[in-house]
């Protein structure tokens, strides 16, 4: 796909996408909770559609007959799918082949596996240790442990946690049941959206530091409304940052919203760009002012911007200096990795091709935050191209439609 910048001055609203990570959360509570959610701006992205599939195909226990072949869920390159389904497969009856991409196969999920075995759960590795795909004898009832303390470590992944939090309601205790954060916290933010809907859906759960209590309560069936992406929100702030005098109103977001990606917009401060919350929508504007030649961002909480931040720092000729990387190299490609091969294609002191070739060729690495994050660098060079852009549907389905016609500043033609 071919991406060609053209004017730097543009006044757009934008209709994001749902927040996916919200909504995934959200399709969990209502399996858990034996409802179907009553839910407003429900994600558009693949992964929440594999997910609402995935759950619908569990209507039914699967008790395999001879031979004695599992029943076979492909979570393909989708993270929190997998991780959020393995924990519901624990607990419900049946014989399960939890399984993925390629990619998906390389991500590890040994912490969680861990957490469900002190539960009950009987998974067994059917492959390398630590790592998808997982076989999963399910079990209920009296089989089904829950100590009234959990450990687990989320040092590679809050999901970990956010898995088993989610599932922790259906578990009929009459105790407070606590779950202690073990390893680095990273990405604690998302521990926190978790909680938040959770509560927002009858649950009496709150954290204290490395622990998350819960008590004996039942999910509630409630009409929800899902908050737009931030994550989603934050190439729109690149693009605006990238421009002479844009402007965009982002539509159902607020500023103090638990998604911790809302943190962009305190971040691209320094880059020029200045937000105000009008109603339930932002507005985001290019404000001019003085764009320091050195940055620093600690990616701990947030790794899903780092994408972002890379080509804006690139584009805008800013050194950053990042840290908090580490776990990016497990998500849907090693994004440290990719951001440093694509933009070695492009000038550091002015955004130029940097070996002759014009447009540059992007690649995508099969990673829609890396198409995503790379697509405004059209603005600084006036035309690029990226390989496998359609992957952008993972989480954005309408990203090339809302730049090629909300947005003059960006056209799209597919070549």
């Amino acid at each position: 796909m071919r991406i060609t910048g053209i004017n730097k001055t543009f006044d757009v609203d934008v209709n994001l996408v749902g927040s996916k990570s919200e909504s995934n959360r959200v399709l969990m509570i209502g399996y858990y909770g034996g409802f179907m959610p009553r839910v407003k701006n429900l994600s558009t992205s693949d992964d929440t559609a594999l997910l609402k599939n995935i759950i619908a195909s569990l209507s039914y226990p699967h008790y395999p007959s001879y031979p004695y072949y599992p029943k076979e869920i492909d979570c393909a390159n989708a993270g929190t799918v997998l991780r959020f389904i393995l924990t519901a497969l624990a607990f419900r009856e049946g014989d399960y082949l939890l399984t993925g991409s390629d990619r998906m196969q390389q991500r590890p999920v040994g912490d969680l596996v861990d957490a469900l075995r002190t539960m009950g759960a009987d998974i067994e590795y059917m492959g390398q240790e630590g790592f998808p795909p997982l076989r999963i004898h399910g079990s209920v009832g009296t089989e089904r442990v829950c100590p009234p303390i959990i450990y687990i470590d989320i040092s590679r992944s809050s999901q970990f946690a956010s898995s088993v939090l989610l599932a922790l309601p259906v578990f009929q205790t009459f105790q407070e049941t606590s779950l202690h954060l073990d390893g680095d916290l990273s990405s604690l933010p998302y521990v926190d959206m978790t909680i938040d809907v959770m509560q927002k859906f009858g649950i009496d759960v709150h954290r204290d530091g490395r622990d998350v209590f819960v008590k004996p309560s039942d999910y509630q069936d409630v009409e929800y409304t899902v908050e737009s992406d931030w994550t989603c929100a934050s190439y729109w702030y690149e693009i605006v940052a990238f421009s002479e005098n844009g402007c965009a109103r982002l539509r159902n977001l607020r500023l103090d919203s638990k998604q911790g990606d809302a943190v962009v917009a305190k971040w691209f401060e320094d880059f020029g760009v200045k937000t105000v919350q009008d109603g339930n929508d932002i507005i985001i504007e290019k404000n001019n002012s003085i764009i320091k030649k050195q940055l620093s961002f600690d990616f701990i909480d947030n790794p899903d911007l780092y994408p972002t931040i890379a080509a804006t720092c690139a584009g805008l000729g800013v050194e950053g200096r990042f840290t908090g990387l580490r776990n990016l190299v497990h998500k849907e490609s090693d994004r440290v990795a990719a951001m440093v091969s694509e933009l070695s294609k492009v000038g550091t002191d002015r955004i130029c091709p940097q070996n002759g070739v014009c447009p540059p060729v992007f690649d995508s690495h099969n990673d829609h935050r890396i198409a995503m994050a790379l697509a405004p660098l059209a603005m600084k060079i006036g035309a690029i191209e990226i390989n496998n852009a359609e992957v952008v549907s993972k989480s954005y389905p309408n990203f090339w439609k809302e730049i090629n016609y909300s947005h003059p500043d960006v056209s799209t033609s597919t070549i």
